[in-house]
């Protein structure tokens, strides 16, 4: 009888290992997670369609597309987690059940998204100053400026947009955004096909409707501005709508409040910065991939393209954790705020990982979604590989800085990113490009490095729980 009892009873820790492998409360949190990952796919899409039908126009189109979104997107990172904050101060206060709190900052992040909005603007218009610095072939320059002076002129609603955001995903509402998303999506899809390419038009009553001519580059950004503004409007209507009144009441236009104001930006600056140093060094990255010629800054392009299918869901999951952190933060629960964010870890770890196998077994052929030029499908299946290993890294620091975003702990966030992307990452991609004459695969290998090291420390920082305790609300 003890021979059969011992056999048949599980031993101490026998399923430890099952259980640590287990995704808890996975169903909530994923339920949170689709719909933003299903809005961030569908953003997402419109810089891939622009470069897939671009790279039907040719390279250098190509290339200067991907330069300009990169820059383009460098300097919105000024600003974009500036926007974004509103989304923890939302989270906090819904945690609380305080609407009226809710309503205060989200005003206040409209304000602050509409000055942000002008700024990039204004700096769009006047990039072709510093064009010259990126040292691409004039051609590239020139198209390069036709793409941001467009895609800049959605920079309001593209700002406004986030600030919405923040209001629907901080109290959970996830179906406004990912409505906005799908239909600004389709929009642009169609604007892209009619205006890249030109359209002859319909003949109706002895007149021609809808003719356009071929616009290329112009015609991709033009389209994109366009869906922007649309997704930003489909959001600022749902805020409006009657079934919100009763509770947050944003119909009434609140004043700037200049003590809120500040502890916004006190809070949400340092995670602009953080943006702002991430994005800028791609860019910086992009800048010396492009020295050695138009082949690897297009090849290079595809690469970061073939990424975005994989960190704009991680981004739903870091999303998913930052509101659940807030919220659990703002209930005065900060251990069940770290358990969820142990799980989302887990969820993050097993798309990884599926998203690795999928690229290793299709890497002779992906890049053909995008490209039929031999020279650049040559460098296809090396980059392939290297983005597999790239992405899991890039995950594990996009969901710490998720978390640690929830709780209003942006500074060390921005002290990490500025140490590896400037201290590592920069100073690396020269060496190895630049300097040594690498190519492309070298250049994506360092990445790789310094982008694993800083989500390392970033892990760290959560496994810490000093996070716990920071205040937001002063």
């Amino acid at each position: 009888m003890q021979s059969t009892s011992s056999a048949s009873s599980p031993r101490p820790g026998r399923f430890r290992i099952p259980d640590l492998l287990r995704v808890h409360h996975g169903r909530e949190i994923m339920a949170l997670a689709t719909p933003t990952i299903v809005t961030m796919l569908s953003q997402t899409l419109m810089w891939t369609v622009d470069t897939a039908m671009l790279g039907r126009v040719s390279s250098v189109a190509l290339g200067a597309a991907g330069l300009g979104g990169m820059l383009t997107w460098a300097s919105y990172s000024l600003f974009n987690n500036l926007s974004r904050i509103t989304g923890t101060f939302v989270s906090q206060a819904h945690g609380r059940g305080d609407a009226g709190e809710v309503s205060r900052y989200t005003w206040q992040g409209l304000y602050i998204a509409i000055a942000s909005g002008l700024v990039l603007q204004a700096l769009g218009y006047y990039s072709y100053l510093v064009l010259p610095w990126t040292r691409n072939p004039a051609d590239v320059q020139e198209l390069t400026y036709v793409y941001i002076k467009w895609r800049s002129m959605s920079a309001v609603f593209t700002q406004l947009s986030f600030a919405l955001m923040g209001f629907f995903l901080g109290r959970r509402d996830v179906r406004a955004p990912m409505v906005a998303g799908i239909a600004a999506n389709a929009v642009n899809v169609v604007l892209d096909v009619w205006l890249i390419f030109g359209w002859s038009g319909v003949s109706l009553g002895g007149r021609t409707w809808l003719a356009a001519p071929a616009m290329g580059i112009e015609g991709a950004a033009i389209g994109t501005s366009v869906s922007a503004a649309l997704n930003a409007v489909i959001l600022a209507g749902w805020a409006l709508a009657p079934w919100l009144r009763d509770r947050y009441a944003l119909h009434r236009a609140r004043r700037p409040d200049l003590p809120a104001i500040r502890n916004m930006v006190r809070v949400g600056l340092p995670s602009a910065w953080e943006g702002f140093l991430d994005m800028s060094g791609f860019l910086m990255f992009t800048v010396f991939v492009g020295t050695a010629g138009a082949v690897p800054l297009a090849a290079s392009q595809i690469t970061i393209q073939l990424l975005s299918f994989s960190f704009m869901p991680l981004w739903g999951l870091t999303t998913a954790a930052s509101v659940l952190t807030g919220n659990w933060i703002g209930s005065g629960k900060p251990d069940t705020a770290a358990h969820y964010g142990r799980q989302t870890y887990k969820l993050g770890l097993y798309y990884s990982l599926i998203v690795a196998a999928v690229v290793v077994a299709l890497r002779h052929h992906i890049f053909r979604v995008f490209t039929d030029d031999p020279e650049v499908l040559a460098l296809g299946a090396g980059l392939s590989l290297v983005a597999a290993f790239f992405q899991y890294f890039d995950g594990v620091r996009m969901l710490s800085s998720g978390i640690l975003s929830g709780a209003g702990d942006t500074r060390y966030t921005m002290l990490v990113t500025l140490l590896f992307m400037w201290g590592l990452f920069i100073p690396l991609t020269w060496f190895l490009v630049v300097y040594r004459g690498g190519n492309v695969h070298a250049a994506w290998l360092g990445a790789s490095l310094a982008y694993a090291l800083q989500g390392w420390f970033m892990w760290r920082r959560f496994v810490s729980g000093r996070w716990r305790s920071i205040e937001i609300f002063r």
